[in-house]
């Protein structure tokens, strides 16, 4: 494989991981966030609008040296790592008007599924613009690689009607694509988009989420084959009928707040996860997972963990 990636697992090769300078980082607030839980969702309705330095500068700070530790890490491991373009000018400017987060999770505002390269359609407004700075990695990719590039069509201005369809809510298993659905990202137009991109040899299924949670990967972890990690209080019909059979941690309402679903695998038996997630890092090295704790609280308390902040461009894995 030159490009491209067929599975939540496998080594990774090539990644993309954020970027969130702390002087750039403006609070947005938007009517679809009811995924937001105390403190964080009056937080971000007092403030939208201004920047994160100017409320809080530790935060803002903590954020961006979490996120290039992230970085540093990967790196030491042997994985390409590319980060975004800083948005500037116009850019910055588009489709901000309520305020507008770092570039800080780029597994939203992309798609990577077999060798196809997606820009997504994001539902808040003021991320739509993320794609901008995603756009030179995709064009290297797409001209060096070989990656297929498509665009799903934009939703409407009110963010009422898709299609949506966001990286987050986008899980890889193979010829299985999950796609989750709460209403608070990502749609059934959406996964129907996917699904005729993709065509028959995939199979792209819809997972109903509860109508509070942002992302699938808020809620689904596919860790290796046969073992995941879940919170079965998130889904509205379980696990997919495939996940059924496999080793499963489940975490509480509580735990997956905290984004325990959300981590960085860095081959099949090795993963990232954040440091505050004691019980999931001991859950999983019972099951000879080999992990590496890294503090990610300052990125998580704005809604995004560590599978938020990256997007693998190169994971290798087999498709059967």
């Amino acid at each position: 494989m030159r490009f491209g990636a067929h599975h939540e697992w496998g080594k990774l090769r090539e990644v993309v991981i954020g970027i969130s300078p702390a002087e750039d980082f403006v609070i947005f607030y938007e009517e679809s966030q009811r995924w937001l839980i105390p403190p964080g969702d009056s937080f971000s309705r007092q403030h939208a609008g201004r920047r994160l330095i100017d409320v809080d500068a530790e935060w803002a700070h903590r954020i961006e040296r979490q996120v290039d530790a992230l970085a540093e890490l990967v790196a030491r491991e042997g994985v390409a790592v590319h980060r975004p373009e800083r948005l500037k000018g116009d850019e910055r400017r588009f489709l901000a008007a309520n305020g507008e987060g770092a570039q800080l999770f780029p597994r939203d505002g992309m798609i990577v599924v077999g060798n196809h390269v997606i820009d997504a359609s994001l539902r808040l407004k003021c991320r739509q613009r993320e794609r901008y700075g995603l756009r030179p990695v995709i064009r290297q990719v797409v001209q060096q690689r070989g990656a297929l590039w498509s665009s799903v069509p934009l939703g409407s201005p009110g963010c009422v009607d898709g299609p949506f369809l966001e990286g987050g809510d986008t899980l890889l298993n193979g010829h299985e694509i999950y796609v989750g659905i709460s209403g608070c990202a990502s749609d059934l137009a959406g996964a129907d988009w996917l699904q005729a991109l993709l065509g028959a040899s995939y199979r792209v299924i819809p997972v109903a989420m509860k109508s509070n949670v942002l992302h699938l990967d808020c809620a689904l972890a596919l860790i290796k084959t046969g073992l995941l990690v879940w919170c079965p209080e998130k889904l509205v019909d379980g696990l997919p009928t495939s996940l059924r059979d496999w080793d499963t941690i489940a975490v509480s309402k509580d735990e997956a707040n905290l984004l325990a679903t959300n981590g960085l695998v860095l081959e099949e038996g090795r993963a990232i996860i954040d440091a505050g997630n004691a019980r999931v890092i001991e859950e999983l090295r019972r099951r000879r997972i080999d992990v590496i704790p890294l503090p990610f609280d300052g990125p998580i308390s704005t809604g995004g963990g560590l599978r938020c902040a990256h997007h693998p461009l190169l994971r290798e894995s087999v498709l059967n």
